[in-house]
């Protein structure tokens, strides 16, 4: 599969997408659907992504792309590691809001069942985003940050949770979920607990 020059159309063409899975399921995706949702001619989008299957791996692929991005972005300029982590998650809420139907895709049939390529990237790429949440997390422990009774792999689950529900949510039930509040109260009630438990274990 060739890859589109523009970074920019490659995001509408992901965002065309997930609009229609959003609206009509992951089955209504086509080609040829999400070539007129974009404005360009099916041919066009032929030329670069041949069958749903490339579209849906393409997503796959912006998705991670971005969420690396976002790590680096979060890590500049972080005032200590739990800020870094702190950032990371606002930046990681602002690609829910963006890309709000990819719950929808990740748990699918078609991606778990029907093309193994799909889920094979799946779950590299939810490796590779463990790996580096474990490595933040485990600077913030010994930044004396965050608490040190577990372990850091179970912590990043948690912090996945952290928008992955939000986002589920959003994907489902987009009018049911206040974002904007419930970001803030997730990191609040994460740093609360983290906090507590710190000032436990010290006294």
């Amino acid at each position: 599969m060739q890859r589109m020059e523009s970074s920019l159309r490659r995001a509408q063409i992901a965002e065309a997408a997930l609009a229609i899975m959003a609206h009509q399921g992951i089955g209504a995706v086509t080609v040829r659907g999400v070539a007129a949702a974009v404005g360009i001619s099916a041919a066009a989008l032929y030329r670069h992504y041949l069958n749903k299957t490339e579209i849906l791996q393409a997503i796959m692929e912006e998705h991670q792309e971005n969420f690396l991005a976002n790590i680096r972005k979060a890590k500049q300029g972080a005032g200590s590691p739990l800020d870094a982590l702190h950032r990371l998650y606002l930046l990681t809420m602002a690609l829910v809001d963006r890309y709000y139907a990819l719950p929808i895709l990740f748990s699918s049939d078609v991606l778990w069942f029907k093309e193994p390529q799909l889920r094979e990237l799946k779950l590299h790429n939810h490796k590779v985003l463990r790996l580096l949440l474990v490595h933040m997390i485990k600077k913030a422990q010994a930044h004396g940050e965050m608490r040190r009774d577990l372990r850091a792999e179970e912590i990043a689950v948690y912090f996945i949770g952290l928008f992955a529900i939000p986002a589920l949510l959003k994907a489902r039930t987009p009018n049911a979920l206040d974002l904007t509040y419930q970001i803030t109260a997730n990191w609040r009630l994460m740093h609360g607990e983290f906090q507590e438990n710190i000032v436990n274990l010290c006294s």
